[in-house]
């Protein structure tokens, strides 16, 4: 009967002196480890990860063992999914076959021969994926992968370990020739080659001494190279993605504590990092996802958020003396601590968008977004060191209520539409909450007038505040000027609360985001509700039609902060849709959709941009052949409308809010 032969051809000592190495290993492993978290807990401010643990958990079963986002790249996902997978079963494998040796025996027979298969099988898969990985690195050379010697002595390493492990097999088949040999195929047809060019037992034999001793030594010191070289991010990454974020949405930022009254705000210095962010430092695997979806990065701004990150990491090793011993006291070089500004430049800082694709593409969950927005604060209310353009927009809206600096009345817009006004009426099902973009942007406008029209031939019980509006400074908060968002919070939060009414409508998705995701941390909870969904609901409840018949071809562009932040991907091309347009998808769309510009404050913002995100947006969607672009979102209207007009092109192919569009389509509309 088959079964396994625990060490096979190797002396009486070779057990307890493989198993005496490998404890010593992995008690550096672990030593090593226990050092990199003491670290991270002296240096970093603490911060609440150890909630929610059956949560946690499933995410490191989602993201880490079924490698959910390493997926989305065809190539490079699947060779790394090999990878990891084949050296998981080959772990797996490894740890029953100690079992088997020490324990009890059960690798015999039929279960012998599956475990046999299965090592092969998946091993073959992890050296596929390495060779791919190889060809990535080596032959095609994306620009978005980090290169260097560390690197190579990882996928060298990997592909030894591999290798060896097929020798050993393959000597042993060589010399017992067992009849159930093809099960282990690998080393079998390995042994068949020895065999066929006349190796001899006295050849083989040796030849698996040295191989098997080889291997045990490599495997055993595999643990000490993890936490020193590259593959620390099995284990660092894998911590990350169990501490990540669930503590707030994904489009709220954390609120600051104690604003009035800190002396330190923001992130300056490590020292303003919690650990959690220190360890996304350690976490990052330079895979450069995040690089190859960041529109400031595409636009040639000095901004790489993948570069932001290993910031923080090369700062936090450059400040701390070398040492082995993992008890050594954690002193750091508190000069050299700087951040924001200093080893991050400020160009960088105030080039990001917030679009959230770096964080959205992140295969092991790094929060880029709130490292930079917290290096903001810490330039605009430590330092006041923020751009020209930026500082007139904060200006304007202390001084006026709205960042455009506009003294006219909100009400403009509305003129001969008999629009509702909640000071006049007191109560209202629905509250029409216009916006800053809204009231004084001509884009805007047009929508919150198609809007209305579409909310009174339906019968919908609105009212708008008018001149009692004021802006949600959402933008400010992501640059950085906390003070006046929480301002502007208060106030509205005020006025909203003397009023009664069900549903807090928005057409601006930034304003949406706030009120859904960030007024709930001041207590302002509201049922929130964008434009596109709310219409969806009329229109799946008969209160509006459309023409449906099949006019033009149009794209949708996705709007980061209704979809990438708050997942509404289906509801403005449903509307679309039954508008009577045929919808056309940009490759870029949905949760990889690429960003318009305008968000992070950068619509306020001169940032130099070598190509312009606007600009290559708008040749992304007429790469498609639309007749027009829809979006949800006033700014990506104003950025896309400003491309058109720049490319000459805005009379061929419009760019409309996905309202305009259906108030065109409307049948019978009442006014």
């Amino acid at each position: 009967m088959p079964e396994r032969i625990n060490l096979w051809n190797m002396p009486a000592w070779a057990q307890p002196a493989v198993y005496i190495f490998h404890a010593l290993c992995l008690a550096i492993f672990l030593l090593s480890f226990y050092r990199r978290i003491r670290i991270w807990w002296a240096v970093g401010r603490p911060e609440l990860r150890f909630d929610h643990i059956p949560e946690r958990l499933k995410r490191v079963l989602t993201y880490v063992l079924g490698q959910r986002r390493v997926l989305r790249d065809p190539i490079g996902g699947l060779s790394h999914a090999s990878l990891f997978w084949g050296f998981v079963i080959f772990f797996i494998g490894t740890t029953l076959a100690f079992i088997d040796a020490d324990v009890f025996r059960f690798l015999r027979g039929e279960i012998y021969l599956v475990y046999e298969f299965a090592l092969d099988l998946f091993t073959l898969l992890a050296l596929i994926g390495l060779g791919v990985l190889a060809w990535r690195r080596y032959g095609a050379r994306p620009p978005k992968l980090s290169y260097g010697r560390r690197f190579d002595l990882a996928l060298i390493w990997l592909l030894v370990l591999i290798a060896t492990g097929w020798l050993l097999e393959s000597f042993r088949m060589a010399v017992q020739r067992p009849p159930w040999g093809p099960a282990s195929f690998m080393g079998w047809s390995l042994g068949q080659v020895w065999i066929a060019i006349g190796l001899g037992e006295d050849i083989l034999r040796p030849l698996h001494q040295a191989t098997w001793t080889f291997h045990a030594a490599l495997a055993g010191l595999t643990y000490v190279f993890i936490p020193v070289g590259f593959l620390v991010h099995i284990v660092s990454s894998t911590l990350n993605v169990f501490f990540s974020r669930l503590d707030r949405p994904n489009g709220a930022l954390a609120p600051i504590p104690d604003l009035e009254t800190a002396e330190r705000l923001g992130i300056g210095t490590l020292r303003d990092l919690t650990w959690v962010q220190l360890l996304n430092g350690e976490a990052c695997t330079e895979c450069g996802r995040c690089q190859a979806a960041c529109p400031a990065y595409a636009a040639g701004t000095p901004l790489n958020p993948k570069q932001v990150v290993l910031d923080v990491r090369n700062t936090l090793h450059a400040v701390l003396p070398p040492t082995l011993n993992p008890f050594a006291p954690i002193q750091i070089q508190e000069d050299r601590l700087a951040l924001a500004g200093a080893v991050t430049p400020k160009e960088a800082v105030w080039a990001c968008t917030t679009c959230y694709a770096c964080v959205s593409e992140c295969p092991v969950l790094i929060e880029h977004v709130d490292l930079i927005v917290g290096m903001r604060r810490y330039l605009t209310l430590m330092e006041g060191d923020i751009p020209a353009s930026l500082s007139n927009t904060f200006r304007n809206t202390e001084r006026t209520g709205n960042p455009w600096g506009q003294r006219t009345s909100r009400l403009e817009w509305a003129k001969g539409l008999e629009v509702p006004v909640m000071a006049e009426k007191g109560e209202a099902e629905v509250l029409f909450w216009v916006g800053c973009a809204g009231a004084f942007d001509p884009n805007g406008q047009r929508t919150a007038r198609a809007i209305v029209r579409l909310l009174q031939a339906a019968g919908v019980d609105f009212a708008v505040l008018g001149d009692e509006e004021t802006c949600t400074a959402e933008w400010a908060r992501r640059a950085g000027h906390e003070a006046m968002y929480v301002a502007a919070t208060e106030a509205i939060l005020e006025t909203l609360r003397s009023y009664r009414f069900r549903t807090l409508l928005t057409m601006c998705p930034h304003c949406y985001n706030t009120f859904r995701n960030e007024y709930p941390q001041l207590g302002g909870r509201f049922e929130v509700v964008h434009h596109t969904e709310f219409l969806a609901r009329l229109v799946e409840e008969g209160r509006l039609r459309m023409k449906r018949e099949v006019a033009q071809r149009w794209t949708f562009h996705d709007s980061c902060y209704l979809g990438r932040y708050n997942g509404i991907f289906d509801a403005p091309r449903r509307l679309l849709q039954e508008s009577g347009v045929e919808l056309v998808e940009m490759a870029r769309s949905r949760e990889r959709g690429f960003c318009c510009g305008a968000g992070g404050a950068q619509v306020w913002m001169d940032t130099p941009q070598a190509r312009p995100i606007h600009l290559q947006r708008l040749e992304e969607a007429m790469g498609v052949g639309p007749q027009g672009i829809a979006v949800a979102c006033p700014f990506c209207h104003l950025m896309l409308t400003s491309a058109a007009q720049s490319k000459g092109v805005a009379d061929q192919i419009p760019v409309r809010d996905v309202a305009e569009v259906m108030a065109e389509a409307l049948v019978h509309p009442s006014v």
